[in-house]
């Protein structure tokens, strides 16, 4: 490779040489050493000034009261004695070198108020550092400083290190850990010693040497696991193929890093860090001091969190600066590349229409249980958006699906059954929110009271939401039930008596019963609110006005009723499958007669004068198929045209029908997106479904609305006025 040693310009090792004389800062060592294997004459002190942070320790080896009394010191011995007997010094040498071993193991126990456990793998750290011909006291500040800056902790099963590497392989190979987990392989059961040594105890030494140069030049402690990561994935065919056969399967694994050579190491380590750099970073913030900080009490929480996460934890801050709504907390996370992640709100209709993030895409996870039919055509429109949204480089695309739900319990264990179904298909990039929207919610109030913006406000608006509505959001309601019950609580404490002040947990479980109680009075209130978004200006609109506009069609038959100005009452909500409608007396499913459907340019038809506005959609068939497809609206036609996949920029006009056909247009509580376009006549005040078709449309709203609109354009009261 060009920035090797052997490449003809040396320049860098004069460079090299220069820094080291003149103390240059250990950004400009890196700099200098970054991508290169150093010559073995200057590694020792390339890896002194390095690892130099942690080697000033006050209980250096000159400390060392010389009692071994370990209660494994026979066992140490023997062990030392092994490794010594390996190595190509001389014998008298092997003699010093033994006695200096067991001497800084001992007192790096003692210090550390730790056990010498033969699986540790102390020793075969010590085996590449052993070779640098350190003074004794150097090569204990380097092994210190080792054990301490990267080896990671609880490597053992069940522990933080293993959940967590576990959690990076469902990440970027989920079919990988899927067939590991069905073989009871635990990521511990062949990763340890890659951990515990730096890949000191499995590979040869010359590829430790460059492996180590790069691993201290790069400074980031976390490589290990990306390390092992990429020579899991790589080998991912060959262990595959012993399927049924866990032994063998080890085996395969284990011989992995006795393959690689020092040439190999370069372009190793060059695409771990391309696979910590396609990760969410959350878990660098999180975990670090689990891993690699001070022993604290919190390690059983940390444990506990990762232990139950279904799949990579992902911030609530990670994602809002993602999305540009907060700014990076250091200059660190400035400069590092945020990824691009696709939104899933995966919360009812009702609270993602009471505010949500601008480029969250809405999948409820109650359909998954309430109606499979329709949450298989919106997971096909979900990745069908996100697939588009990639190709137009547009801010709601990425290729990291990230889920969220509403932040409490009850609720998110339906989202956690959707990210299990992506999990399940074995779909790349899969992150959770931690906290979800209620923690999304605070972080944005919380940054707001930071800037000093509403410091004086009773309520904080949480800027960067969309359609955000207070007196409909949760988790506003949530935090004023809160705020009454503090200063309920402390007029109290003055002797003011309380009045009708109930606690935060009583008024939640009010709110919610009042919502279930009154779903058939606001039945028309809340089709008024999908038919028409209500922004935070609008508030003042009262229910009396509302209704005034759309009058409510509550109490009458699902296929009857009176005329209002001669229009059928076209929308309605409705809670049962589309189709089951028990006037239906035909079938809209023409999937095998779309090649015999007129072919056009989709540019031109979009251009056509008569075209009031169209709106992508996904047109979706009984059988649960879904087709990307163009809707279009004139004055007294509704067209559907279906991408052709194998033609782009043409389509086939998949429907086309004369508006004064609608006499319904259905959509779902938890799912607005979906909606349906049914097709009949009247007999006298009797409506009979002869026909529907069934869309997908993101912009449903502004769809319904335009297409009541031209109908009310059309009617006979209105024309002859």
């Amino acid at each position: 490779m060009a920035d090797d040693l052997e490449t003809e310009d040396g320049s860098w090792i004069l460079a090299l040489e220069g820094a080291l004389d003149e103390q240059c800062s250990l950004h400009d060592l890196r700099l200098i050493c970054r991508s290169k294997s150093i010559p073995d004459s200057m590694r020792g002190q390339v890896w002194h000034r390095l690892l130099g942070s942690s080697t000033g320790s006050t209980n250096g080896l000159e400390r060392f009261n010389e009692i071994f009394d370990l209660t494994n010191q026979s066992k140490l011995r023997e062990d030392c004695n092994i490794l010594v007997k390996k190595l190509d010094n001389e014998e008298e040498d092997k003699v010093s070198i033994l006695s200096d071993l067991e001497s800084l193991v001992t007192h790096y126990c003692k210090t550390h108020h730790v056990n010498y456990e033969p699986n540790s793998g102390w020793l075969s750290i010590l085996t590449p550092l052993v070779c640098l011909k350190l003074p004794k006291n150097e090569l204990y500040s380097y092994f210190n400083a080792i054990l301490d800056s990267y080896i990671p902790r609880q490597c053992h099963f069940n522990g933080v290190a293993m959940h967590l590497f576990r959690l990076l392989l469902l990440y970027h190979e989920p079919e990988l850990c899927s067939f590991l987990d069905s073989h009871k392989i635990a990521p511990n059961l062949y990763t340890q010693n890659w951990f515990l040594s730096l890949f000191a105890a499995s590979s040869d030494l010359p590829a430790v040497l460059a492996l180590w140069d790069y691993y201290f030049i790069r400074g980031d402690p976390f490589l290990i696991f990306f390390l092992s990561l990429v020579l899991v994935i790589n080998a991912k065919d060959e262990i595959m193929a012993h399927k049924g056969e866990k032994e063998k399967i080890l085996e395969t694994i284990a011989e992995l890093p006795q393959q690689m050579e020092a040439g190999d190491i370069h372009d190793f380590c060059s695409l771990a860090v391309l696979y910590s750099a396609q990760t969410p970073f959350s878990y660098k913030r999180d975990y670090h001091q689990a891993l690699f900080g001070e022993e604290t009490s919190e390690k059983t929480t940390d444990l506990l969190v990762l232990s139950q996460a279904l799949c990579l934890p992902v911030s609530v801050q990670e994602l809002l600066v993602s999305c540009h709504l907060l700014s990076p907390p250091t200059k660190a996370d400035a400069e590092t590349r945020a990824l691009r992640f696709f939104l899933v709100d995966c919360r009812p209709a009702e609270q993602y229409n009471a505010g949500h993030l601008p480029t969250a895409f809405h999948l409820d996870s109650n359909l998954m249980l309430t109606e499979p039919q329709a949450f298989n055509v919106a997971v096909q429109a979900l990745l069908s958006s996100q697939k588009q949204s990639i190709a137009a480089q547009s801010a709601a695309g990425g290729e990291h699906l990230v889920f969220f739900g509403s932040g409490r319990e009850a609720e998110d264990q339906y989202v956690h059954m959707v990210v299990a179904f992506f999990l399940q298909r074995h779909v790349q990039f899969v992150g959770l929110v931690q906290g979800g929207f209620h923690a999304v919610h605070q972080a944005l109030v919380a940054a707001q009271m930071e800037s000093g913006i509403a410091a004086t406000s009773t309520f904080v608006e949480p800027v960067g939401l969309v359609d955000h509505n207070p007196s409909l959001c949760l988790v506003c309601s949530s935090n004023k039930s809160d705020a009454t019950s503090t200063a309920a609580g402390k007029s109290n404490a003055s002797g003011t008596p309380l009045y009708a002040v109930g606690s935060s947990s009583s008024n939640k479980t009010d709110f919610f019963g009042r919502m279930r109680s009154k779903s058939a009075v606001v039945k028309d209130k809340f089709l008024d609110y999908i038919v028409n978004p209500i922004s935070v200006g609008d508030n003042e609109t009262t229910p009396k006005s509302k209704s005034k506009d759309h009058p409510s069609t509550a109490g009458k038959s699902k296929g009857t009723g009176k005329l209002y100005r001669n229009i059928a009452p076209v929308f309605s909500i409705d809670d049962d499958q589309d189709g089951d409608d028990p006037s239906f007396e035909g079938s809209s499913e023409r999937e095998a007669d779309a090649p015999n459907q007129e072919l056009v340019a989709i540019s031109s038809w979009l251009k056509r004068p008569d075209v009031i506005n169209s709106f992508r959609c996904h047109e979706v068939k009984e059988s649960g198929h879904a087709f990307p497809s163009y809707l279009l609206i004139t004055s007294t036609h509704l067209y559907a045209l279906r991408e052709i996949e194998d033609r782009p920029g043409f389509a086939r006009i998949s429907v086309n029908r004369s508006l004064s056909s609608i006499m319904k247009i259905t959509s779902k509580k938890r799912h607005p997106e979906f909606i349906t376009f049914k097709y009949g006549n009247m007999k006298g005040e009797e409506t009979i479904i002869v026909d529907l078709d069934r869309f997908v449309v993101p912009q449903a709203g502004d769809a319904v609305k335009l297409v009541k609109l031209q109908l009310f354009n059309n009617s006979p009261t209105n024309a002859n006025s």
